[in-house]
């Protein structure tokens, strides 16, 4: 008969009580974490691809994280622009309210009647007794007045600490109001009413913003409030980058056409030289010095006339401007659409590889827990028959 010494049985047990204490430790360790193991190695074969999947996870992270930043810098800006076009049907609106009729001036008209011709009774309209204008005239320009400034606020919209209209030059404020737009503007609205230039020459001064074409008087950009990066055209286009192969561009600069037309037509209207509409004389009697100078025009007519030829310039502008800016937000919704496809697109990559890795890394919690009941029960079992093997003498076989 062979058998086992008792130091051999109870070396044996305690081997084996180290294996199971190693299994728990392992199995508790897989429990507080879901995972397999702590370390790649412990992966075997599967270690490889779980790295790569990891790797591709952490790309698309960068992807799905750029176009998330751009998201909110698109929504700010579709935002401003949205409110921008908003006010700017309400200007439209304005000039569609004012009747084109007579001088929208207070007081009273004043003839003339050509002393040459005394047989012949003309009683010309020449002017007005007051420079006033009326409420229909007075609410437009009040109108202007307090769109210009909201629009300027529009124009220099932030988010956090970025300018989104300003292009790449985030940090720089795109539109300051120092007062040159107003100066410029009166001083064209004088010299046409003194008949230095003519309306013509005014229209044109509106509609260019370069003095390259040998117009002194044009409106640019400068001279309008813009920075200086977007005067010379150096504040670079904004992208966003939404995969390896793809950049998305979501420029809008505050100085475009619609913006630029839109506040050039509102600082007429405000300024303070564009009332009255026809010459003043308070005192009724023609000829004479005016006492505030009108429209271009002889005659009362023709005063109203070149008003409104201005005013009808103006009021194109904005009209063209609101046009423009829908095309702007299209662009914007476009490229706000791609960047939701590929956001989309890397969710989904991105949840397929988190599945290939949890599907190598992580462990059935639930099994893992009945495992670790089970061991408990041998653990408990070897204990007792170690303590019973320890406690074995000869005086137990007599």
């Amino acid at each position: 008969m062979t058998g086992v010494s008792t130091l051999g049985q109870a070396l044996r047990q305690i081997e084996n009580i180290k294996k199971q204490q190693t299994t728990f430790t392992t199995l508790s360790t897989q429990l507080a974490t879901g995972k397999k193991t702590q370390n790649f190695s412990g992966l075997g074969t599967d270690a490889l691809s779980s790295i790569r999947s990891r790797s591709s996870i952490v790309t698309l992270d960068s992807y799905i994280g750029n176009i998330g930043k751009a998201d909110t810098r698109l929504k700010i800006m579709l935002s401003s622009i949205e409110e921008f076009q908003s006010q700017g049907e309400n200007l439209s609106n304005g000039f569609i309210g004012l009747i084109q009729q007579g001088t929208h001036q207070l007081g009273e008209i004043v003839t003339y009647d050509d002393p040459s011709t005394p047989f012949v009774y003309e009683e010309t309209p020449v002017g007005m007794t007051s420079s006033k204008p009326d409420v229909e005239l007075k609410s437009l320009i009040d109108l202007a007045s307090n769109l210009f400034d909201r629009m300027t606020e529009l124009l220099n919209a932030k988010d956090g600490d970025r300018y989104v209209l300003g292009g790449a030059e985030t940090q720089t404020k795109p539109f300051n109001d120092s007062g040159t737009l107003d100066a410029a503007v009166g001083t064209l609205i004088t010299n046409w009413k003194d008949g230095a230039i003519t309306t013509d020459q005014l229209l044109a001064d509106i509609r260019d913003r370069t003095t390259t074409g040998g117009n002194a008087d044009a409106l640019t950009d400068s001279v309008i409030g813009y920075s200086s990066t977007l005067t010379a055209g150096n504040a670079g286009r904004v992208f966003v980058r939404v995969d390896d192969n793809s950049e998305l561009d979501y420029t809008v600069y505050a100085n475009q056409d619609p913006f630029r037309d839109i506040l050039v037509a509102l600082a007429f209207l405000k300024n303070e030289n564009l009332p009255p509409v026809a010459n003043t004389y308070e005192d009724g009697v023609f000829p004479g010095t005016p006492d505030a100078k009108g429209a271009p025009g002889y005659t009362l007519q023709q005063q109203q006339d070149s008003f409104y030829t201005l005013y009808n310039e103006l009021a194109a502008m904005a009209n063209k401007a609101l046009d423009e800016i829908d095309n702007i937000r299209f662009d914007l919704e476009a490229v706000r659409a791609s960047m939701d496809e590929s956001k989309q697109f890397h969710v989904d990559q991105k949840n397929l590889f988190t599945s290939i890795v949890a599907g190598i890394e992580d462990i059935d919690q639930n099994e893992v827990a009945l495992k670790i009941n089970t061991l408990q029960v041998q653990l408990e079992a070897s204990f007792r028959v170690t303590a019973l093997v320890s406690q074995l003498t000869l005086v137990n076989f007599i």
